[in-house]
Order: structure tokens, then sequence, then C-alpha cells
């Protein structure tokens, strides 16, 4: 369908993730060209979401770093425990709707965590999210510019430390029935890719182990989008420092993250999936991953408030 640039997997400061999004979603738009990238963070990091108040990190310190994303959403936790995934291409016509892309990479993500011996697992593209036997171990989000358009994500490769994000941000709970829900329950509950593919390596150390699961999935990935016809591209010195300067221009300093100033523009962008360009700042919203998962889904991913206070 493409003509791919592969930007490897790279591990950088949470800022330097979102300038580099731009600047591939530029690229895609002038080079005619798709890309991919698999990511991590050097510093646990809050991401919120386009059309969210940034008061939904409610206890901001000097342990995490935090930024605010061109997607829409909510708040979402990546640190060690993630593999994010980055993917963006031109407006040419392949792909008539944002749905239509959603769909394509995510049904490609879904089949590669099947292919590496993990069951149960399918793309719901309603919540955007991929779910192993029914509970979220991927999220990804949507940006539907004018000349190019972007969706990326975070695959759970191990399990968060859910303490530390609850202490940082905002877990929601759901009344559904007679129950009471918790999004911290939820993330307690998680799979984790590590856990759950085949082969299991003979790796004994924790962190040797995830890093190998990682770099197995995103090399499944790759190869399976694009057929492993791909063009291998650098994240060099000189492309952080375009890439930075390209957002200089528009939202690096603290407006951007506390006030989302400036907004984008209708001459930049077709649609944010679920946001107004500049509608008010959303308050009190649960966490990403299960923003969009229906009540009755979410009752099989978490635990009753009311069964745990007894444990």
């Amino acid at each position: 369908m493409f003509d791919y640039e592969y930007w490897g997997t790279n591990t950088l400061a949470i800022k330097q993730n979102m300038a580099l999004e731009e600047y591939l979603l530029k690229r895609s738009a002038e080079k005619n060209v798709a890309t991919i990238r698999f990511w991590n963070v050097d510093k646990d990091s809050a991401v919120i979401g386009y059309g969210e108040s940034s008061q939904n990190i409610k206890n901001i310190d000097g342990s995490f770093d935090i930024a605010r994303r061109i997607t829409g959403g909510s708040h979402v936790q990546f640190d060690k425990s993630c593999l994010a995934y980055t993917f963006t291409a031109p407006r040419d016509g392949s792909f008539k709707h944002f749905d239509d892309m959603r769909k394509y990479f995510a049904e490609y993500i879904s089949d590669s965590l099947t292919d590496i011996g993990i069951k149960d697992t399918y793309a719901d593209n309603r919540s955007s999210t991929i779910n192993i036997d029914g509970k979220v171990v991927a999220s990804h989000a949507m940006f539907w510019g004018v000349d190019s358009a972007l969706m990326h994500g975070l695959i759970l490769v191990d399990h968060y430390d859910v303490e530390k994000i609850y202490n940082r941000m905002l877990l929601n709970e759901r009344k559904i029935g007679r129950n009471t829900y918790s999004e911290y329950h939820a993330l307690r509950e998680a799979p984790a890719v590590m856990d759950l593919a085949a082969p299991q390596t003979a790796i004994k150390d924790h962190d040797a182990k995830a890093a190998y699961v990682k770099g197995m999935l995103a090399s499944k990935i790759l190869s399976k989008i694009t057929s492993s016809k791909y063009k291998g591209m650098d994240v060099s010195a000189n492309v952080l420092s375009d890439s930075e300067r390209l957002v200089l221009k528009n939202h690096t300093d603290q407006r951007w993250f506390e006030q989302r100033t400036p907004p984008y523009e209708k001459s930049e962008v077709e649609a944010i999936p679920g946001e107004e360009l500049n509608g008010v700042l959303k308050k009190n919203l649960g966490y990403c991953m299960y923003i969009e998962v229906g009540d009755k889904a979410f009752s099989q991913m978490s635990i009753p408030k009311e069964e745990t206070e007894n444990l």
C-alpha cells in the first residue's frame, strides 16, 4: 500500500518522542511515505490527551516527566513496561476515513500478538484497544491531519507499577449494576505480553527478558505491515534537532501542556477523533486505556470494589 520507512526502536525523553511524531507526520506529507517507529522513554512519563485538562495529573513531582500529545483521549503513563508504536501515512486516498487507518494497523498488531503465541487476541476498534481474553493489553489514538495522519499507542509488555500510576494521575471508578469497578484494579488485572508469549525464552533476568520480548514483537509487527520491505532510517542528532525546531514554532513551552495553547486549526487537521480543536479542556477523565470501553466489557476487566474490600 505504501513505501515504508522504519525509524527503529528508540529510548528518548518524552518531549523528544512527541516532537519526532510531528516530524514524521510532516515527512509523510512531504515525501509521500509511511513511517513506522517503536519507542520508549528514559524516565516515567505522564502524557495527557489533546483536549484534556492538566489537572487530571494530580501529583506532579520530579519522579516523572509530563507532556501533552496531539491525539485525543486522556492521560496514560509510558514507562519501561511498555512498547510504544507510531505509524504515520500520507493522506493519499489509501484510507478514506481515520477508522480505516485505525483498523488497518490495529489488525496487524493483533495478528502479531497471535503469531508470537498469544491466544484470544483481537482488535476492538470501537474502543481503540487490542485485547487478550477480554482485557486491554494495548490502546491507541489518531490524528487525522489535512496532508498526513498518525496513529500511536502502547502495548503492555510487562506489568505496570499501578501504585505509581494511582499516586500520579486520576483513576476513575464506575458503578455498574450493583457493583463498583475501578481502573486501579483493571490495571492490576491487565495482561502482560511477556507472560504469555511463546516460546518462553530461557533468559532469567526480568528486564532482559522484557527487552527481548519487546524486540521480538516489534520485529513481528514491522514484518507483517511491510512484508519486510522498507527503508531503514536513523533518529540521528540532526533529526532530533530538526524535530525540536519544528515544534518550537507551536507548542513546546508550558502553555501547551497547561492550556493547550495554541490549539490546532482546521487548515492543519481535519479531525482529532473525540475532540474539538478549541474546546473546553476536560476534567475528571479516567485512564486512556479504558476511556472508550463500554461498561459491560469493563466489568470483565476489573474486580468489584465490594469484593476487594473483603480481601
